[in-house]
This record gives C-alpha cells, structure tokens and sequence, in this order.
C-alpha cells in the first residue's frame, strides 16, 4: 500500500483530503483552536496535532471517516454520549463518518478533558 505524502503543514494536510472529507477536518481544528486557542499546532506522524499541557490532539482522514484522538482515555460519560448520538469511538477515539454532521458539543467535551 502505498504511504501517504509527506506534509508539513495542517493546511497542506487538509488540501490533500478528499474533497467531502476536508470541511470535516478543518470544522475540528476551528473547534481545537476555539477552545484550545494556546495549543501548539504542529505536524506528527504526517497528521495534524494540537500539543496542549503535554497533552496530544490529533485529527485524520481515512477513507470513510475522520477521526479525533486524545492522548488520554475518553471518559465513559464521553463514550456513552457519543454511542447514543451514533457515533463510534475507541478508547482515545471518535469517529465522524462522512455522512455525519461534526458533533461540536460532544467535540467540545472532549477537548475540555485535556484542559482539566
């Protein structure tokens, strides 16, 4: 499989998505930015990360979604909430499928356990 080319900016990384998946990914790094606004944004692993009290915040665009991660565990409130609104998650993970609108509240959640 072929690997990704190589970014170095979240601005290149966004213009490379596929066109429908692109205003998810940037929808997430204005809610990053609004409710992170000292997070430092920089390039890691090839995807965009957002470094907030030594904490990690990633966004990334596969193929039938666009994923958020956090380098700590979701909380079972978050999970719960976000099964119930329909929307998978992972340990440190939500998903956002393409046909779904981003979620800003619960996104919001989750970026207020890395301000904690």
């Amino acid at each position: 499989m072929p690997s990704r080319p190589k970014v170095s900016t979240s601005d290149e990384y966004i213009k490379m998505a596929a066109p429908d998946i692109q205003p998810i990914l940037q929808k997430l790094r204005t809610l990053i930015h609004q409710e992170l606004p000292n997070a430092e944004e920089k390039i890691l692993y090839n995807m965009p990360f957002f470094i907030f009290n030594n904490k990690k915040i990633g966004i990334a665009a596969y193929k039938a979604h666009v994923s958020l991660q956090i380098s700590d565990d979701l909380s079972s409130e978050v999970v719960k909430l976000a099964r119930k609104l329909g929307f998978e998650t992972g340990q440190k993970r939500l998903n956002i499928d393409l046909d779904q609108q981003v979620p800003e509240e619960l996104v919001l959640k989750i970026l207020q356990m890395i301000e904690a």
